[in-house]
């Protein structure tokens, strides 16, 4: 053992370094003493005997580590890393090197002495493991290594220098290539200069003044992640889906307590105090507190109570069943408790929120960084809120790039902390009490974002109570030990993630959805645990067959029109089981967990609207589903081919893998026949070697797979009795493949569904049974089944073979005749169409070319006028059938004099207007009409301009230009077929005593649309289009609102009074799906999609008359119904706010001036009026069949506009109206009438006003687009 060692001891004292020293000259073991000194040390002092100054920058350096290296020829180097008097315990160094060469350690360290102010005292160190990343690690001064593992360190070709984290990346290698051995035995004696308590030394790596070096760590951190194999890259982030899970509250403060009945009281009323605009609680989880603690709650719960705020109910006091809980089990309690709401958010029991604005910026910043967890800045402070040191702790080494990185190497992440709950309670807090935090933060930032806030948002106290204010050195080891324990399973976790192993846990909303459900619902839990020791009889490799009694309930199910209608139904949200949760999947459909299943994971996926089973316009939701759940398959049960409840449109999802035509599709696949083919990869075949004839659709994208379900289903026969042909269909992912497998059908069930006594088979196929998983709810059945007769059932369902050729023959000609989309007419190749615009007609027309025109050859500027003339337009002394004025530059405009805007309207005036594009004038019948044509996108500009406010918030102008695009297409669209064949369109039935009339645009014959607000007002450029306005077009070009394949006519009034109306009673008998009656409502909701979903659930029946009566007379609560100025003037115009009374009002009309506006509009002579009656009142109240009384008739006219316009000189505000009677004459015939009414304009779709509110709410567009036109898709058309 002699001359093993060669020792490097840092100098900055002579005196100093010779006590050190003189142990050391006669141990055999040394070979060589190195002083490591600086430049100036050097030139100032004699070398000691036997030593040798090595001149150095930094001690910690790369160079110092290389010059050592230099140094160095035997086998150990002891490298004194303090500039610390040593004193060598007995045989110390022989202790070393025997030790490194037992073990092969690359280095050993050991336990050491301390002289603390005069003291010595025992300083153990902890064992060194993979997760002890700390930079500062507590090694103690010596460090003993092999000079090989040194050397080769050194000779590394990628190797970084450092100035401060030299020393940190050594060891961080040697942890690499062998061991760092921990010898517990005290070897030395080492003086302490640090002697702070531990409460002030663990802030050291956030002090500022020590940012350079922690840059420097942090780059040697993530370089030894990266060649561990363990360094997270945040551009495969996950986003977490807030709205996989509904809560009652937004947020929820957690506070763990045990006997804090000094701090308790103050930690609540801040947690109490939050200001936010969501509602959120404050739980507290009581550990079995043994002082006042619990009875402080107890009494501030009552205190609330008794004053009956708002905070009532909103503090909750858990005391948990167990008695071996930490804080991380309390949070347990808590985050699993039905009362925590969405995010779930810390507050000691020691500490303060800083301001009332916490929680909200809080949850302001899950959304706005999409962030699973989030984590603030804090204060220091002692008791009475004095700023102690460091003061403001913000953790600013945090980088969106490498924080989750830079998190194994330091010791804290930052407080307060904030987690989404679904996700805190997949991962579940370690039970401790010391590090559960911090053990979320790694596991967390393994896969989401962890979002930050720099600003101070929290207060920790520092107090003597504290737990943590001043450690000893075995609980600072304790500590510190199971943090780097933490850090290694987290190593090893990120290790394993990236060489591509699935989490023991499934990390996907939805299936942290499904294990909720099942946590909370007792039946549903039973049935799914029931599922996993149901009999399974496999009967071929196609077929097999499941007995599952709970099923009964679907086979057996009666769907007759009789019994639908009797029984609630049971997928609609008011008459679902309480325990039954339920997650958006988007606007249309939520996810329900199956409560009798058949796979192991099994969902329904109802609409949110009641609606009937129907397939074409909703196809691509399966897709979409796929989309977002790769792992899962989808199927569909046509109205009368399996789905138990028809009545209402749902899809359903589960397991994949499971079903037999799936596990015999690398088989099927290679023998298909090939019908259509959009593409190589894109197609429909025909499946002819299953149990049943059956297609395939193969696509990639969504357009491609609703573009060739289309073809089929538009080929597939259907019965007269039927609302679309007989189809099931199952649907599943393979990598970017998305394979969908649609059965025709001819039979609803088999005979022997019907038959009796023995003869009886109880199966009613459905998708899965289609596809060879036969369900079977009755014993007997299960075990009488044969393959044979299992087949046959099928087959009798199935369509026949004739069929299926018929259906071929219809695709091939489909394929060969190419019909072109619906919308294909309208936008060429997505580009943008013109619009033709009705501007103004007369017998004479003056305008203004305002730059130059070409017109019939000629370049034209300045005044001009056009006459009607025999026929045709005579201008400049010549006659022409038509003449058009092209534009010669980008700008060219023209004006037109005495245009009229609010025809008919009480705004009703004349005025000189300015247009962009072309000008066109044409004959129509005995005048001439001025005609505006251009692009799209810039009549959008004018007719939100003059439509809306400037003022209006993006998000409303947003949506009005989608409805305002999506309305004038339709109109486009519908001229067109028109044009093709024929106008067919009657607006009036009349009776000898009745005329029911509605306005539409199919008046419009020569262009697509006018210029007032008959149409959409359109004024040109004579209004400026602000930036505000013409942003919001550009953000949403090209998007319209489509029902399945058909663009929405999306109609929109001022002020819905409450409830929108719904399209039949206005218009023509034909609803619309996306027109229908929506509560206008905020009323008594707690979350946004809660405030959406009642819209349609609090409906009042305003068809009948007494409810009718009861809602026009109240002033119900409604996004319309505001007097806010600064909402209203972002809807009405200077003219339109000459009105005060929108939501609700009253008009006077004397018995003379009755009479007198029916005989000038009506043309009908009624003698006195008696009374005004409703016969039909629509969905919002509004009538639209009124009866008219007189002494000498009695008429009856509607629909809507007829009826305000025979009740006012322009038109009346709506017709959402009650009658009352005034001044009795001797023959009882009332001299006054006074209409009590509600809303401005027809109701139907979007409500102006209402949308206003919720744009200046914060909703964004198509949420207020969703909420109104219930059921539609928003798309884009051109970009």
């Amino acid at each position: 053992m002699r001359e093993k060692i060669d020792l490097f001891l840092p100098c900055e004292d002579l005196k100093v370094a010779l006590s050190t020293l003189s142990e050391l000259h006669d141990n055999k073991t040394v070979q060589h003493i190195n002083l490591l000194v600086n430049s100036d040390f050097a030139a100032q002092n004699q070398v000691p005997e036997g030593c040798t100054f090595i001149v150095i920058d930094q001690l910690a350096s790369s160079n110092t580590i290389t010059s050592i290296d230099e140094n160095t020829d035997a086998d150990y180097v002891m490298i004194c890393t303090k500039t610390t008097p040593i004193k060598w315990g007995l045989y110390a160094l022989e202790r070393f090197l025997r030790t490194a060469d037992d073990t092969n350690a690359v280095m050993v360290y050991s336990d050491h002495y301390s002289m603390e102010k005069g003291t010595l005292v025992k300083h153990p160190v902890i064992d060194y493991q993979t997760g002890s990343l700390r930079d500062d690690f507590d090694f103690g001064s010596l460090w003993f290594i092999k000079s090989k593992a040194l050397h080769d360190f050194v000779a590394q070709s990628d190797r970084i220098d450092f100035r401060y984290a030299g020393l940190y990346d050594l060891r961080l290698y040697l942890s690499r290539t062998g061991e760092i051995f921990h010898l517990n035995e005290y070897l030395y004696t080492e003086d302490e200069l640090d002697t702070r308590k531990s409460g002030e030394k663990q802030f050291d790596y956030v002090n500022p003044r020590n940012r350079e070096v922690q840059i420097e760590m942090e780059r040697a951190c993530t370089l030894h992640l990266e060649k561990v194999g363990a360094l997270v890259d945040p551009n495969f982030y996950k986003q977490p889906d807030f709205d996989e899970q509904e809560f009652e509250y937004e947020a929820s403060v957690v506070i763990p307590v045990f006997n804090r009945e000094k701090t308790i009281a103050d930690a609540v009323q801040s947690a109490l105090s939050q200001k936010t605009n969501f509602p959120f609680n404050v739980i507290v989880v009581n550990n079995h507190s043994t002082d006042k603690t619990g009875e402080i709650l107890s009494q501030i719960a009552k205190d609330l109570e008794v004053k009956a705020t708002k905070q009532a109910g909103r503090l909750i006091q858990i005391v948990p069943e167990r008695y071996d809980l930490g804080i991380g089990g309390c949070w347990n309690v808590a985050i699993n408790s039905d009362y925590c709401g969405k995010f779930a958010v810390q507050l000691d029991s020691d500490d303060l929120y800083s301001s009332p604005k916490t929680l909200q910026k809080i949850v302001d910043a899950f959304h706005r960084q999409k962030a699973a967890m989030v984590i603030g800045s804090y204060r220091m402070c002692d008791f009475h809120l004095n700023t102690l040191p460091p003061g403001l702790i913000d953790h600013k080494e945090w980088t969106d790039d490498n924080g989750c990185n830079n998190a194994l190497r330091i010791n804290g992440l930052g407080a307060p902390r904030a987690f989404f709950t679904p996700l805190v309670r997949q991962i579940q807090f370690p039970n401790t009490s010391y590090g559960e935090d911090y053990a979320l933060g790694l596991a967390f930032s393994r896969r989401y974002r962890i979002g930050r806030i720099y600003d101070e948002l929290y207060l920790c106290r520092r107090w003597g109570g504290n737990s943590d204010a001043a450690l000893s050195i075995d609980k600072v080891n304790a500590n510190n030990l199971y943090k780097d324990r933490l850090r290694t399973m987290e190593l090893k976790a990120r290790q394993q993630m990236l060489q591509g192993k699935a989490d023991i846990m499934e990390d996907s909303s939805i299936s942290r959805f499904f294990n909720r459900q099942l946590e909370k619902w007792d039946d549903a839990r039973h049935r799914f645990r029931d599922l996993k020791h149901v009999e399974v009889n496999q009967l071929t490799d196609q077929l097999k067959l499941q007995f599952n009694p709970a099923r009964i309930v679907s086979t057996g199910a009666k769907i007759d029109k009789k019994t639908l209608g009797e029984r609630p139904c049971f997928l609609c949200d008011k008459n679902r089981p309480k325990a039954q949760m339920a997650k958006q999947i988007d606007d249309r459909f939520q996810l329900l967990v199956n409560p009798f299943p058949i796979l192991p994971v099994h969902f329904t996926i109802p609409a949110r609207k009641h609606q009937p089973q129907a397939i074409l316009h909703n196809y691509g939701e399966m897709h979409r589903f796929l989309s977002l759940h790769s792992e899962l398959m989808v199927f569909y049960n046509g109205p009368k081919c399996g789905a138990s409840a028809p009545d209402h449109l749902h899809f359903q999802a589960g397991t994949s893998g499971i079903l037999p035509l799936q596990n015999n599709w690398q088989r099927l696949s290679r023998n298909l026949h090939d019908i259509i083919n959009l593409n190589d990869e894109e197609k429909i075949s025909v499946i002819r070697d299953f149990i049943v004839p059956a297609f395939a659709i193969i696509s990639k994208s969504e357009n491609s797979d609703e573009s060739l379900f289309r073809r089929l289903y538009q080929a597939m026969p259907m019965r007269g009795d039927e609302t679309e042909p007989m189809m099931n269909i199952v649907a599943w992912r393979k990598g970017d493949e998305y394979i969908s497998i649609v059965i025709p059908r001819e039979k609803h069930r088999p005979e022997a569904y019907f038959a009796e006594g023995d003869s009886q088979i109880l199966v009613s196929p459905g998708a899965l049974d289609m596809s060879g998983l036969i369900i079977t709810p009755r014993e007997e059945d299960f075990k009488k089944l044969t393959a044979e007769t299992a087949t046959n059932l099928l087959q009798e369902c199935g369509i026949s073979i004739e069929k299926m050729n018929s259906i071929v023959e219809k695709l091939k000609a489909s394929k060969d005749s190419d019909t072109p989309h619906p919308l294909d007419a309208l936008s060429d190749k997505g580009k943008q169409p013109n619009v033709t615009v009705g501007i103004v007609s007369g017998q004479k027309i003056h305008f203004s070319l305002n730059k130059p025109y070409l017109a019939k050859g000629e370049a034209v500027t300045g005044e001009q006028e056009v006459e009607f003339s025999e026929g045709g337009i005579l201008w400049n002394g010549n006659q022409y059938s038509s003449l058009t004025f092209h534009p010669q530059s980008n700008d060219a405009s023209f004006s037109l004099s005495d245009v009229t805007i609010g025809v008919n309207f009480h705004w009703e005036r004349k005025e000189t207007q300015i247009f962009l594009g072309t000008l066109r004038f044409v004959v129509e019948a005995d005048k001439i009409c001025a005609i505006n044509e251009l692009p799209v996108e810039k009549y959008l500009e004018s007719v939100i301009s003059s439509e809306m406010s400037a003022t209006s918030s993006i998000e409303l102008l947003k949506a009005h230009a989608v409805i305002s695009r999506s309305w004038l297409l339709a109109q486009m669209k519908k001229r067109q077929e028109v044009a093709e064949t024929g106008n067919n369109f009657f607006s009036f039935v009349k009776k000898d005593d009745m005329l029911i009339r509605w306005y539409d645009r199919e008046d419009h014959t020569i262009f697509d649309v006018c210029a007032d607000d008959h149409c959409q007002r359109y004024q040109g450029i004579t209004k400026e289009t602000s930036p505000h306005v013409a942003e919001a077009i550009r953000q949403t070009k090209g998007q319209i609102l489509m029902d399945g394949e058909e663009i929405c006519d999306a109609r929109f009034s001022k002020c819905c009074g409450g409830v929108t109306e719904e399209f039949q009673y206005c218009w023509e008998n034909t609803p619309k799906n996306y027109l229908t009656a929506v509560r206008d409502i905020t009323l008594g909701v707690k979350t946004r999609s809660e405030e959406l979903e009642a819209s349609s659930t609090c409906l009042p029946d305003l068809t009948q008359e007494e409810e009718a009566e009861k809602w026009i007379r109240s002033n119900p609560p409604a996004f319309c119904n505001t007097t806010d100025k600064k909402v209203l003037s972002q809807v009405l115009n200077d003219y339109d706010q000459e009105t005060a009374d929108f939501y609700r009002w009253k008009v006077t009309l004397t018995q003379e001036k009755l009479k007198q506006l029916f005989e000038e509009k009506l043309k009908m002579d009624f003698g006195d009026i008696i009374d005004m009656k409703s016969i039909e009142r629509g969905k919002s109240g509004r009538i639209s069949k009124l009866q008219i009384i007189g002494t000498k008739k009695t008429f009856t006219i509607g629909k809507e506009l007829e009826i305000r316009r025979a009740l006012s000189d322009s038109h009346l505000y709506s017709s959402a109206f009650v009658v009352d009677k005034y001044d009795l004459n001797a023959e009882g015939i009332p001299q006054r009438f006074e209409l009590i009414g509600a809303g401005w304009g027809h109701g139907v779709g979007l409500c102006q006003i209402g949308a206003a509110v919720m744009g200046e709410k914060g909703y964004s567009y198509n949420e207020i687009l969703l909420h109104y036109y219930q059921g539609a898709d928003i798309k884009q058309l051109y970009k």
